[in-house]
């Protein structure tokens, strides 16, 4: 096999890690939200009396917060956050799992019988991966799984063009933070490749940020809240031809942010359906 054929199958690869994330998400919504996807979930339904405001400031405090502690202790932070999305995933699955369970099965001593377990090892796996015990195999596997459950849940939970417009400014924040190397610049340079590596899920060809992989989940849902699996499935398509065109771009560039472009393509769908509809 040729060195380009090579290079073309490791793509194939990592958009088939990408496409399975965000096709899980969109069944966990619709299975778990059976009955409220088929009427729209109430997409943008009291989004004129959304607090915008709050979710911004804190969302300012927290980066501030979680900057400010990279400068200090960087792969200490970099753990942490990563073992706090692993156990937010999980604690997002045994919601979901809740809720179906509420909505679908009778007997509710089943929820607690399926869900001790099933946390138990969820926050295991995360405090070993804090320590570094856990193979980086096991914890890109499930730093998958915990974004999935969590951007579908997040997803779920704020209105889509709230989402959205949230995305977008992190879009922005990720082009400033690639274009200044504002990360080496904090951590140092002596840390950024550790911090790097435990921040990212490593694939065949690229890495990929785990906070990517979660916006991505994020806006599957959310466009799916229009009511329409057509809208998602655009959303997934255009998402994944936005993450090849990152891949590719970044060949000729040291750096490329991940989200800008998947992100402002993958948003499309959703957006102009409001316009036409």
């Amino acid at each position: 096999m040729s060195e380009g054929d090579t290079n073309r199958l490791g793509y194939l690869r990592e958009l088939a890690f990408i496409a399975a994330s965000l096709v899980a998400a969109l069944l966990i919504v619709r299975i778990v939200f059976a009955n409220e996807v088929s009427q729209g979930l109430s997409a943008n339904e009291g989004l004129a009396g959304f607090d915008f405001v709050t979710p911004g400031v804190v969302s300012v405090v927290v980066v501030s917060i979680v900057f400010y502690m990279l400068r200090r202790r960087g792969e200490q932070v970099a753990r942490l956050l990563m073992s706090g999305i692993m156990a937010a995933g999980t604690l997002s699955g045994l919601l979901l799992l809740k809720i179906w369970f509420d909505a679908s099965i009778r007997i509710p001593v089943l929820f607690y019988v399926c869900a001790a377990p099933l946390g138990y090892i969820g926050l295991y796996l995360s405090i070993r991966s804090f320590f570094g015990s856990l193979s980086e195999r096991k914890t890109s596997g499930f730093l998958g799984v915990s974004t999935t459950f969590l951007g579908a849940l997040v997803g779920i939970l704020f209105p889509p063009l709230f989402t959205i417009v949230f995305l977008f400014a992190l879009s922005l924040l990720d082009i400033l933070m690639v274009d200044r190397d504002v990360l080496r610049k904090i951590v140092g340079s002596e840390r950024y490749d550790k911090v790097i590596s435990v921040a990212t899920l490593p694939l065949e060809k690229n890495m990929i940020g785990v906070g990517d992989l979660l916006a991505y989940s994020m806006l599957t849902v959310a466009s799916l809240r229009s009511g329409s699996v057509y809208v998602a499935s655009a959303t997934i398509i255009l998402i994944l031809f936005g993450a090849l065109i990152t891949a590719n771009a970044a060949k000729s560039r040291f750096r490329m942010p991940g989200l800008p472009i998947p992100i402002f393509l993958g948003s499309t769908p959703y957006l102009l359906g409001l316009l036409v509809l």
